[in-house]
């Protein structure tokens, strides 16, 4: 295996080291250049520490990078250096204008994933949206815009067909996917320098969703629709490898869905998922009119207690959809990029870092 030696950046106290990576020949983290000065939303989350963590790595510095966070905390715990930190709230304009002067390049990754009624989608993933490419467009014109949306906004697939189809085109069945496409138009509409990126399922190390899904398959009894969904799913590292492949060609008003290496289906992955931890998913049937029961009960005690849940009506919505495959061949056409962390290891990775390996 060929290795390269990597200066990464590792965290706010403790500075740069020198790490030896596999080298990967795709791997375009160190496209972006001395130049870029980069805007990351939603950088406390999931995916979007794992992108301050990567653009760090590839050498933009401290300096040259904002991220405008809600929490201080939690978003020094993903990494992000407190140089780069500007707190605010999405929909703050003046924070936002704050971060973003001087920018040539932004990341738009803060949205709203749990929701009890289609309202609780629309302030950030629609409203907030809207603002920000505003400021764009007022501030900050020659900035490229990489929007990360959804595959749920390009609604239902068996196939991946329609993946990379436009907004306006598109017919979604979920709360959630609805708010992600009009995030979109109101993207395509203000701001002439931007990409729109569609992740399917996003897994990976640290993601409660990932752990949830993870307590799901290894539980003594497994509940699941009575038939297999195909779907896309695909590692944290290779959405952000992906973003970053996004930003380094800049295929002006593209709209691209990203796939990992591996399709599944959703009685698949659980049997996987349980089977790096050693274990047999034992798979129960539940007819989806039981689940919207369960579902409905959940929504209520969200509005009753402010407390939101990942399962909910909306979820039920797209698990009696055909299926959510993606198809990437534009973004591999617009950017050469493939993934290439597989399945099987990725899955594996999340198990030893939870600790539930046997």
């Amino acid at each position: 295996m060929l290795l390269r030696l990597r200066r990464d950046w590792c965290g706010t106290r403790t500075g740069y080291c020198y790490t030896a990576r596999p080298f990967v020949a795709n791997d375009t983290h160190a496209n972006l250049g001395p130049s870029a000065r980069c805007f990351v939303t939603g950088a406390a989350g999931f995916l979007g520490g794992e992108l301050v963590r990567t653009v760090l790595r590839s050498g933009v510095t401290p300096d040259r990078l904002r991220c405008l966070v809600r929490n201080r905390e939690s978003a020094i715990a993903q990494g992000v250096p407190e140089q780069s930190l500007v707190v605010g709230d999405l929909r703050d304009l003046d924070a936002v204008a704050r971060a973003i002067d001087g920018s040539n390049l932004v990341f738009h990754l803060a949205g709203t994933i749990k929701g009890a009624r289609r309202e609780d989608f629309l302030p950030v993933n629609v409203d907030a949206t809207r603002q920000l490419a505003e400021v764009i467009a007022q501030r900050t014109p020659s900035a490229f815009l990489v929007h990360v949306s959804s595959l749920a906004a390009a609604g239902p697939s068996v196939d991946g067909s329609g993946a990379d189809r436009k907004a306006s085109e598109c017919r979604t069945i979920s709360a959630y996917g609805e708010s992600k496409r009009l995030g979109e138009i109101a993207v395509s509409q203000c701001v002439p320098r931007h990409a729109i990126v569609r992740p399917p399922v996003v897994y990976g190390p640290g993601d409660s969703a990932t752990r949830l899904l993870f307590r799901t398959a290894t539980a003594p009894l497994c509940f699941v629709p009575p038939v297999a969904r195909p779907i896309s799913i695909a590692h944290v590292r290779d959405v952000v490898r992906a973003l970053l492949a996004v930003a380094a060609k800049q295929p002006l008003g593209s709209t691209m869905a990203i796939e990992g290496p591996d399709r599944t289906d959703t009685h698949a992955l659980l049997r996987a998922i349980a089977a790096v931890c050693g274990r047999s998913a034992r798979l129960v049937p539940m007819p989806l009119s039981i689940a919207a029961v369960a579902a409905l009960a959940c929504d209520g005690f969200a509005r009753a207690t402010g407390r939101l849940f990942h399962f909910n009506r909306d979820k039920v919505r797209e698990l009696r959809s055909v299926g959510w495959v993606a198809d990437a061949s534009s973004l591999f056409a617009a950017t050469g990029f493939r993934p290439s962390v597989c399945l099987q290891d990725g899955l594996r990775e999340v198990a030893r870092a939870e600790g539930l390996t046997r």
